[in-house]
């Protein structure tokens, strides 16, 4: 029994998803995000210093050995787009090519081109699953909220992921602009590649 108990203590125990913020950079203005000043929604905090880590800070902090520890490592933007992060690309090769954990990325979609999307998707395969933004139907809707971001470089890099192994996924907040467009909003991630699609409510 007590070499029983031994054992168990001296296994370890993996940590399901793990939010890593690369970076507080973004080229979006949302008004609702936590690094937009209240006092005036065109613009960020001033005192938020503008950041992202290389991959020498990454391997720092997951050093090869330690990589399996995680079984999901989750890239979102709460703070800045994670694709504005110069060497994100680098960044999920290295937890590709040293471990077994999976990769998700949640970002806007209107940075990087179809080409980035096209070779992380290939590289990755089915590990790597990438979900994007998209809050109307059209321009206009879209950027209400999601002020700077293109939907269709979005929609375009969405369905260029698609075409690889990896998961397109998509999600969309609702306010009063567009929650009379849900139906249409699927139908055209449907579209452009989303395998799966979320609705939030607004705060």
């Amino acid at each position: 029994q007590k070499e029983k108990s031994l054992k168990v203590l001296s296994m370890k125990t993996k940590i399901k998803s793990l939010d890593v913020a690369l970076t507080n950079l973004c080229n979006a203005r949302c008004p609702q995000c936590d690094r937009t000043d209240i006092d005036d929604i065109n613009k960020a905090y001033d005192q938020v210093p503008l950041t992202q880590w290389s991959l020498e800070d990454f391997i720092k902090m997951f050093p090869k050995e330690s990589l399996d520890d995680i079984e999901e490592y989750s890239f979102c933007g709460t703070w800045g787009d994670p694709m504005m992060c110069k060497d994100i690309g680098k960044i999920v090769q290295y937890v590709i090519d040293n471990s077994e954990s999976k990769i998700q990325i949640t970002t806007n979609g209107s940075i990087r081109n179809e080409d980035f999307y096209w070779n992380i998707g290939v590289r990755c395969g089915e590990r790597l699953s990438i979900v994007f933004d998209i809050d109307g139907i059209d321009e206009d809707m879209h950027q209400k909220y999601r002020r700077g971001a293109s939907l269709k470089k979005c929609l375009a890099n969405m369905n260029m992921l698609s075409m690889t192994k990896s998961i397109a996924l998509s999600q969309t907040i609702l306010f009063k602009h567009n929650q009379d467009y849900i139906e249409k909003i699927k139908e055209l991630v449907k579209k452009y590649g989303s395998s799966n699609h979320v609705f939030y409510r607004s705060d």
